[in-house]
């Protein structure tokens, strides 16, 4: 019973960031002016990061992305050549769960298929989160980028 119980609710530390979330310090308390740096590195470090991996994925042939408006995702667009369709339909996968499933293969990344949003009909997607710190972006993006590259020329 104890052990199920725990399950029903979150540990001491969740409850007292959610606490936290709900009533943060006010103005004029000893900890706001900490807590207000702390949330605006954070906010601005995720717009960032959001930023840099929308311009990258831009970048790549073959792949749109809008800016982030909300959440902590990217839904960036593949525009894939016939083949890779063709391939993904022989695999019997949509044509983003084999772009995603190879991109894991090959990279170790993980990303979503669209597919699983009920995307528009013959349209693919990925999406992708900008949490990944800072530092790691440039090997991750470099990761992601070779893969793109080699798998439109597989399938050009």
């Amino acid at each position: 019973m104890k052990l199920a119980s725990l399950c029903l609710c979150s540990n001491v530390i969740g409850q007292m960031a959610t606490g936290l979330m709900i009533k943060p310090p006010a103005k004029g308390e000893p900890s706001y002016k900490r807590y207000t740096q702390e949330k605006k590195a954070i906010l601005s470090s995720l717009h960032s990061r959001a930023q840099h991996i929308a311009k990258a994925l831009n970048e790549l042939p073959g792949i749109s992305c809008n800016a982030a408006e909300g959440a902590m995702y990217l839904f960036p667009q593949l525009h894939l050549p016939e083949k890779a369709v063709a391939a993904a339909d022989a695999a019997g996968y949509p044509a983003d769960e084999f772009y995603c499933l190879r991109l894991l293969d090959a990279t170790g990344l993980v990303v979503v298929p669209g597919s699983g949003f009920r995307q528009v009909a013959g349209t693919f997607h990925f999406r992708t989160t900008f949490l990944p710190p800072e530092e790691a972006l440039t090997s991750v993006l470099g990761k992601l980028a070779e893969f793109h590259t080699a798998f439109m020329a597989e399938f050009a």
